[in-house]
């Protein structure tokens, strides 16, 4: 068990993407309930820092792109700098652990699922993330068990343990992006392949039967994702509104945030709209391990639709052409948004 009395810096490690960053922020909350003068650093990369810094409970953010550029030297010396006395492993990364254990940082805490922690760490926390049938959140609350506190994995509780603050005005040239007079709806439909994704072709028709006079259909991308939306959807689609490759991570969360609702296959705005409380519907397979059972978003407002229970395409497990995505149907999917109205 972890001596409190020895603490004063926490750093969080996770170095991936913006749901599964969102997903481990009530572990700040957490800290921060039972231990309020400790400060809080979360190691993560750039790409996710606007979110990172809305979280009321963290304290401050350290980038992983320019650490792991560095030598090794050169970085733990920085690391050595920061003077932390516990790191907590969320994401397995092999390099971090090195990298904490030759820095010395004292309490070091990891999964014993990965060998490499073994050699790395000397806080193991027994629990396999693969077999489990909790949610991600939930799952991420066994690395707090050395710190001998009580957890509740209730999802309301994890909610308000993320901290995000309220999104402030948006700035004037995103104003004009939402229709004051209509429901202001944002479809997100790829997911830079992070996961199944429900066919553009259903998106379209989707969008072709949503009422005009009543819903403001606003399309979000990456940059990356933005010629494939301009070809596949906007042709098809012309009177939307295209905001893909237009706004970076903090404006996206700002227009997110003043939207009346989101849809998106299981990806990270998903997420977003859901610590915000706008109405939000997610699109995601039955796979274990890639369903709502494990990264259904967290939300006062949340909804989700899954695939046929009783799809079984074998094309569904090396393609993202997934047969069990095309069963959610348009019809479907057009009913629960037009329920929030």
């Amino acid at each position: 068990m972890i001596d409190m009395k020895k603490v004063k810096h926490i750093l969080i490690s996770r170095v991936d993407n913006i749901g599964d960053v969102i997903l481990t922020l009530p572990l700040a909350g957490i800290l921060k309930q039972y231990f309020p003068n400790v400060k809080i650093t979360f190691l993560a990369r750039e790409y996710v820092r606007a979110i990172i810094e809305r979280s009321a409970y963290v304290d401050a953010f350290y980038g992983w792109d320019a650490l792991s550029a560095m030598d090794q030297s050169d970085a733990i010396e920085q690391i050595r700098s920061h003077a932390f006395d516990v790191v907590i492993h969320v994401l397995p990364k092999k390099q971090i652990g090195i990298l904490m254990k030759k820095a010395h940082v004292p309490y070091r805490i990891g999964p014993s699922s990965r060998f490499y922690y073994w050699l790395t760490c000397n806080e193991l926390v027994r629990f396999s993330r693969r077999k489990s049938d909790l949610h991600e959140a939930q799952l991420n609350l066994n690395l707090l068990r050395p710190f001998n506190i009580e957890l509740s994995n209730d999802l309301n509780y994890l909610h308000d343990r993320m901290g995000l603050k309220p999104v402030e005005p948006l700035p004037l040239h995103l104003q004009s992006i939402l229709k004051p007079d209509k429901f202001n709806l944002i479809i997100h439909p790829f997911s830079n392949g992070h996961t199944r994704e429900w066919p553009i072709s259903h998106f379209i028709a989707l969008i072709n039967q949503l009422p005009r006079d009543k819903i403001h259909v606003i399309i979000s991308g990456s940059q990356k994702e933005s010629e494939a939306i301009q070809k596949g959807i906007m042709t098809q689609c012309p009177d939307v509104t295209n905001i893909s490759g237009m706004c970076n991570l903090r404006e996206f969360i700002q227009l997110i945030g003043h939207a009346d609702g989101l849809l998106a296959n299981s990806t990270g705005p998903l997420h977003i709209a859901a610590v915000f409380n706008i109405h939000t519907l997610g699109l995601y397979p039955i796979t274990k391990g890639i369903d709502p059972n494990r990264w259904a978003p967290i939300g006062k407002k949340v909804e989700y639709l899954t695939a046929d229970p009783k799809c079984d395409a074998p094309s569904c497990r090396d393609k993202n052409d997934c047969v069990c995505m095309e069963s959610i149907t348009v019809e479907m999917v057009k009913d629960r948004i037009m329920s929030w109205l």
